[in-house]
């Protein structure tokens, strides 16, 4: 997904000139859950895993070898499952 400040008519435009094809959202700096706070210019790439943690934070464009880098980075955790314990607690709650 990718976080913006910009108008959702920006969005649009801006996402249909690159062909994105994950959904934008609206975004306040102030008002980012914790997790989201390591962002601090544009774009940030976050890899986040199944239990919610952090993996890797890139700041600018990726593009050339790094966007392959960061997918197979991307495709190797979608192979993991989440932990034991992490499992557990979602099914506590």
């Amino acid at each position: 997904m990718g976080l913006s400040t910009v108008s959702p008519k920006e969005q649009k435009e801006f996402a249909q000139r690159v062909k994105l094809t994950y959904p934008l959202f609206m975004w306040e700096q102030g008002k980012l859950p914790p997790l989201f706070r390591v962002i601090v210019s544009y774009p940030t790439t976050l890899l986040v895993d199944r239990n919610g943690k952090i993996r890797e934070v890139v700041f600018g464009i990726l593009f050339g070898e790094q966007k392959e880098a960061f997918e197979r980075k991307l495709v190797t955790l979608l192979k993991e499952k989440p932990k034991a314990e992490e499992k557990v607690k979602s099914k506590a709650h």
